[in-house]
């Protein structure tokens, strides 16, 4: 045992054989090892020597060197794979997130731990901007499309003037050569009359009825018009515009006429200016004119009815020659009866023409 205080004692090694002489080496060299022994030029083997066998030393990122747990490491790979190699060997692949570091047979590693976790933040906040400015730009879209709308839409004014016909305005007339026979038999009486259509069409008719028998030579024409629209029509008591303002404004005018029969050129009108008298219970207007003609020694009297309901104006004419010839005189009051008579028959039949 060593004294206390003296220094330790050194273990006695074998002493080294000394071969400063060839002579004095031993006659048999030691047998080299296995691997040396190999024919470098024999069949190949898959057995490789310890030094060339590959150790696996994964490195950080900056660069430094993690010692491998000898052994244990390659034990574990083996037996319960990539994971267990690295819980053993404290390694973190995923936080390391370098692939050319994973060890052979490790899965691609996964972004994962602070970074990841930051990263897949970012991508949530990104996404939410997205959709929250995807949802403004949708919501000002709408807003500007009913600005826009409001902006550019205008109630239309409504028209100064009517351009169609007004609810009971009639669509057309009757055929003007229908009066019933029954007038024409008793202020014309058959069979010497004859009748010729004028104008005959949907909203305009025309036609005349002529009696040559002496002593009576008599003339009943008969017309029927259904007015359209006009924008320069204004009278009283009807829309401006209208149908029915048409029809009255064309009413005044004809009574007009009649009361101041226009000239013949420069020679004054062969027809007297006609006495009107208004027609009772007869369509919205009516009246009677009567005049007297004067042309190459003969007299005509002449019977006018003038009728209108809304839109439609009815006007029939009656006159009685006298000459020296044979024929007359007739009876004004005959002629009147006989327009007036003509003038409510179409208007019946006017009545039952389609209306708007």
């Amino acid at each position: 045992m060593a004294q206390q205080g003296s220094p330790p004692r050194r273990s006695a090694r074998p002493p080294l054989p000394d071969y400063r002489g060839r002579h004095d080496r031993p006659a048999e060299r030691p047998a080299r090892p296995d691997w040396q022994q190999a024919d470098p030029f024999g069949p190949e083997s898959d057995d490789l020597p310890p030094w060339a066998e590959p150790s696996f030393q994964p490195v950080r990122p900056a660069g430094t060197q993690r010692r491998r747990a000898a052994g244990r490491g390659q034990a574990l790979g083996a037996e319960t794979g990539p994971q267990a190699y690295d819980e053993a060997v404290g390694h973190d692949w995923q936080a390391d997130g370098d692939p050319g570091d994973q060890p052979p047979g490790a899965p691609t590693p996964r972004r994962a731990g602070r970074r990841g976790r930051a990263a897949a933040t970012r991508l949530r906040k990104s996404r939410r901007r997205v959709y929250r400015w995807c949802g403004v730009a949708i919501v000002a879209c709408i807003i500007a499309a009913g600005l826009t709308a409001l902006l550019t839409h205008h109630t239309p004014k409504p028209s100064l003037y009517v351009t169609s016909l007004l609810p009971g305005e009639f669509k057309s007339v009757p055929n003007a050569c229908g009066v019933s026979s029954s007038v024409l038999n008793q202020y014309l009486p058959d069979p010497d009359r004859t009748s010729a259509p004028e104008i005959s069409e949907n909203t305009q008719s025309q036609c005349s009825f002529t009696l040559d028998r002496k002593p009576d030579f008599l003339v009943l024409e008969v017309s029927a018009q259904a007015y359209q629209p006009f924008a320069a029509a204004s009278a009283a008591g009807s829309a401006a515009g209208s149908a029915s303002a048409n029809a009255a404004d064309n009413y005044a005018l004809t009574e007009a006429g009649l009361q101041k029969p226009p000239k013949t050129g420069k020679a004054k009108s062969l027809l007297s200016a006609a006495v009107t008298s208004p027609l009772a219970k007869t369509g919205q207007q009516a009246f009677v004119a009567l005049q007297t003609e004067h042309a190459d020694g003969n007299t005509t009297e002449v019977a006018t009815v003038v009728i209108r309901d809304r839109n439609v104006l009815i006007t029939v004419s009656e006159s009685g020659q006298e000459s020296g010839d044979g024929f007359g005189p007739v009876a004004v009051t005959t002629l009147k009866a006989g327009a007036e008579a003509a003038a409510r028959d179409m208007l019946a039949k006017s009545l039952t023409e389609p209306r708007a």
